[in-house]
């Protein structure tokens, strides 16, 4: 179980990490909040693998505070809040169980939480592809075409 939880912790590093490549609008405050949300994931991670229940408590708590600042939201979609609503819940989850010394359950909810964030990676880069003006064959890439 241990093993699997660093491959998912490594997987979160890889998505957290991608997001950081996509895009030319200033991203220094996102990049700042998804570096702070990495390292408290890691830190659940450290949690888990030492049975700190206090370390898992701290951070969850932490990451749920990131995730209502302002810098968080990249984007405005229904489907984006769904996916930090369901980052702070399993968050909070993590706390319940590591107030109830509950490592099986905090673990299993940092799997989930560890999923939702590469899901949520996946859906943004998605929307930011979808968004990017076309090209033609020829034209630079910063060309624009008439009427956009």
């Amino acid at each position: 179980m241990i093993a699997r939880l660093l491959l998912v912790g490594m997987v979160l590093a890889l998505a957290t990490s991608s997001l950081f490549s996509q895009g030319d609008e200033p991203r220094k405050d996102r990049n700042l909040i998804m570096q702070q949300k990495l390292l408290h994931a890691q830190k659940l991670l450290e949690g888990i693998t030492m049975a700190n229940f206090g370390l898992l408590e701290k951070h969850a708590d932490e990451i749920i505070v990131l995730s209502k600042r302002n810098e968080w939201r990249v984007l405005q979609t229904p489907e984006y809040m769904r996916f930090s609503d369901e980052l702070r819940r399993n968050a909070e989850t993590i706390i319940r169980h590591a107030q109830k010394k509950n490592l099986d359950g905090a673990a299993l909810a940092y799997l989930q939480m560890t999923l939702n964030c590469v899901e949520c990676h996946k859906y943004v880069r998605e929307v930011r592809i979808t968004w990017r003006e076309p090209t033609l064959p020829g034209l630079p890439a910063d060309a624009k075409l008439a009427g956009r």
